[in-house]
């Protein structure tokens, strides 16, 4: 993660998580600070996780000293609210030391809240006090800030003890030459999110406030002239029954730009697959190196496990000149699926591996020279402590070092919540007990069958769930051309979703949620042929039109349950439809209006009932072939009270939850990537949020559609909005953590709003469509200005801060 958003989110959290952490009067700089008023930040503490931090305040003869213990990955810190001086220059330091802190993220250091500059940072293991420091000065108007000791940072989880001594704050009047100046002045409270995105979110306002107003007008002016306005112009009507070719032309170019631009960078080809795990603590191997280097890092890609595994700790040796084998850093399997390292100053001609225990699965190790960023040729395993039920061969470690990445990105390895999902659906393949079981199997199956097809890589486990998104495009065309029977507008409502942020993200990281949304979007467009326009003839019988529907819906709930609120939506409009056919025909008996509503409840309990329970079980099929007691079918049943139970009791808190209210706002992107190890002045960030051109007019447009649908008494944009009030409303009940991207699944509905609200404007006012190819045009530029932060693409960090317009906006 940038240091500096890491900095900013810090500072946000602290002041969120905890109002009045900081009792009392901030202390003055001018020497070390005071113990009792040191305050204590834990991340997993804070985020519902396992493996809190422990914190120490001790008092002996080196005076007192701070301690954190960090026995899982966390960002834990001490901190301090210190009164400053305006545009005052501080000197920031302490003596630390550090015990098996890992490489591969933000080690122990001291900072500031909110300021990318801050101390080097201690990894790895040391005996001797080490003297951090830096120099910063403080902003125009600032008056106090939060000085922090730990480890880890957002984004940046670590594991290990850090120990703290002597944290001084004071004023200096020159720095020594060559030191670097930080600014103390957090971004939050610069002026900079203004600027251009000011000026465009004032223009988006405007074109929003000009299409409510040209509605009221219009419509007005067609009151007054006693005339019906047109749903749709006559002459641009799609046909009926079948697809035309420009209706095929048009799809196939969409979904033609919309893969291509999906494929971008989406991830490598070639990952790490092999490993070995050791049976037994004490296990080893030796690499000879074929010469004598003087080594920089040592790298390490941990695989995949049973849970067992998780937290083994291996250490690391290097052969000094008179033979024998020092060790130069430990490390604890913290995690699978990605590259890290640690930071090692040893001239050595042999390396040895130790799993200091068993269980721990290890994919790959890397060796760099220093000076060198490509790993060492020529490595050879010359001996080897083994055991026979080892799994793999520890040969393995260093035959795929073509997958090495000096930089790990999400290019090479997990990000964001693929380390349960991706992880998950390997597991499956392997018959392995799944790591993550608090959603239902499909859609990581589904992210299995990539993986089958791909192997263990970036671009296997993330491919499926991008050919759904882009799939999404030419359904969403479908939709519209059903919905608005008008070529435009289709293509209008399949474009706009094309540019939806959120669509794009969300579909090129391994998570479940694009799967859900399109079966949902296909139960609708299916049970939307139970509202034909006037005069027109069912595509097909009621009947199936409700087993299609039964189908999607048992697929979407067996890859999220967020398809049971679907699931709702299309049960009321099953009895609406229903009681208007009760209305509308003539049945010859009394028993005949009962009998048709006993034969269409048998259809629904067979549709929507046994159909989909038969197609939730079957997705479980994998679950039931595990090996060992505990996967029969009653524990199914008891897996699915664990999951109804684990959703309705979350507790947690994170710094990117948001409340159901500030979707539609766009107020708080997921942060789900930042790069580490980058250029200086460079950042690449991946973020889910939502198109500012969609969101922000979006509500305004539900708003104005459900009018229109009310006064023309139009069934079909009933149903579009009956899904998106099923989809979004039952968060407003729900008290678990939550988080933008559980808007996903309304998004779709909301953008036929969008095009149902400019079809009324030009139907009274043709030449309205000017303003509506503009609008389109306005939703493709946003897509391309932000598109490095939703697909992180590597670019100036200016780029990227000129880019959060909102204060909220963190990526």
């Amino acid at each position: 993660m940038s240091g500096l958003l890491r900095a900013f989110l810090t500072t946000l959290l602290l002041l969120m998580t905890s109002p009045l952490l900081f009792a009392g009067e901030p202390q003055s700089p001018g020497g070390s600070l005071s113990a009792h008023q040191w305050t204590k930040y834990d991340w997993n503490a804070g985020s519902g996780r396992n493996g809190a931090a422990r914190f120490e305040i001790e008092r002996g003869q080196d005076g007192v000293q701070l301690q954190i213990v960090a026995s899982a990955p966390n960002d834990a810190r001490f901190v301090h609210e210190v009164a400053v001086e305006p545009q005052t220059l501080y000197r920031f330091a302490c003596r630390a030391r550090g015990e098996h802190i890992g490489s591969g993220a933000r080690g122990a250091g001291i900072s500031v809240s909110g300021i990318l500059e801050g101390s080097p940072d201690i990894k790895g293991s040391s005996t001797e006090w080490q003297t951090l420091e830096f120099y910063g000065r403080t902003g125009p108007d600032q008056h106090k800030l939060f000085v922090t000791v730990g480890i880890g940072g957002y984004g940046s989880l670590n594991s290990g003890t850090a120990r703290f001594r002597d944290v001084t704050v004071e004023k200096v009047g020159n720095p020594p030459a060559g030191i670097t100046i930080a600014s103390l002045q957090p971004p939050a409270s610069s002026a900079s999110h203004g600027g251009t995105g000011g000026a465009v979110i004032a223009a988006l306002g405007c074109f929003g406030v000009l299409l409510v107003a040209a509605g009221v007008i219009l419509g007005r002016r067609s009151q007054d002239a006693g005339e019906r306005v047109p749903d749709i112009p006559a002459t641009s009507a799609a046909p009926r029954e079948r697809l035309g070719r420009r209706d095929v032309a048009v799809m196939a170019a969409l979904t033609l730009v919309c893969l291509s631009v999906s494929l971008i960078n989406l991830g490598g080809h070639v990952a790490p697959e092999t490993g070995w795990q050791a049976a037994k603590a004490g296990e080893s191997a030796t690499i000879e190196l074929g010469r004598e280097v003087e080594l920089s890092r040592i790298y390490y890609y941990c695989g995949i496990n049973d849970r067992s595994g998780d937290g083994s700790r291996f250490t690391f040796a290097v052969r000094n000149p008179a033979g024998v084998f020092v060790d130069v850093t430990t490390f604890t399997k913290d995690n699978s699926g990605v590259w890290k390292f640690s930071e090692v100053a040893a001239r050595t001609s042999a390396v040895r591996l130790t799993a200091d225990t068993s269980g721990g699965r290890l994919n790959e190790i890397a060796l760099i020279e220093k000076g060198s960023r490509a790993p060492l040729a020529g490595l050879r395993i010359a001996r080897k402590n083994v055991s026979a039920a080892d799994q793999g061969k520890v040969e393995n470690l260093i035959d795929e070092q073509s997958s090495f990445e000096y930089a790990p990105s999400f290019t090479t390895g997990f990000y964001f919540d693929e380390i349960y999902h991706a992880r998950s659906a390997w597991e499956m393949l392997h018959r392995i007990e799944p790591y993550e079981t608090t959603h239902p199997p499909l859609g990581k199956l589904l992210i299995a069958s990539g993986i089958a097809l791909f192997g263990m890589n970036p671009f296997g486990w993330r491919i499926v769930g991008t050919l759904f998104g882009v799939a999404l495009v030419p359904l969403m065309y479908l939709f519209g051309l059903k919905l608005f029977r008008n070529r435009f507008y289709a293509f209008s409502s399949a474009f706009l979703l094309t540019v939806e942020f959120m669509r794009f993200a969300q579909s090129r990281v391994a998570v479940i949620d694009v799967y859900g949304v399109f079966f949902i979007l296909v139960m609708y467009y299916v049970i939307l042929d139970l509202f034909p326009e006037g005069g027109e003839r069912p595509r097909r019988d009621v009947n199936l039109t409700l087993l299609l529907a039964g189908v999607a819906f048992g697929i979407g709930a067996a890859c999220k349950w967020i398809a049971l609120y679907a699931g709702c939506g299309v049960a009321l409009l099953v009895v609406l439809r229903t009681a208007t056919e009760l209305r509308q025909r003539d049945f010859p008996a009394v028993w005949g209006a009962t009998g048709f509503l006993l034969r269409r409840f048998a259809v629904c309990l067979v549709a929507f009932g046994v159909v989909p329970a038969l197609i939730y079980l079957l997705a479980y099929v994998p679950y039931l072939a595990l090996p060992g007691p505990g996967h029969d079918l009653i524990d199914v049943f008891r897996l699915q009270a664990h999951m109804l139970n684990y959703h309705r009791t979350l507790q947690a808190t994170h710094p990117f939850s948001s409340p159901w209210w500030s979707w539609p706002l766009d107020l708080r992107p997921m942060w789900m990537y930042t790069g580490e190890g980058l250029p200086a002045g460079t950042v690449s960030t991946i973020a889910s949020f939502g198109n500012p051109a969609i969101f922000w007019l979006g509500m305004p447009c539900v708003v104005s559609a459900a009018f229109f649908a009310v006064k023309r008494r139009d069934p079909r944009m009933g149903a579009v909005l009956a899904a998106l009030l099923f989809q979004y409303l039952p968060w407003v009940g729900i008290n678990r953590l939550a988080f933008i991207y559980h808007f996903f699944s309304t998004i779709p509905f909301m953008i036929l709003c969008i095009v149902a609200t400019v079809r009324s404007l030009e139907a009274g006012h043709p030449r309205f469509r000017a303003a509506t190819w503009g609008y389109l045009g306005i939703a493709a530029g946003l897509f391309i200005i932000f598109y490095p932060v939703l697909s992180g693409l590597q670019v100036p960090q200016a780029y990227v801060a000129a880019l959060r317009w909102l204060p909220t906006w963190l990526f």
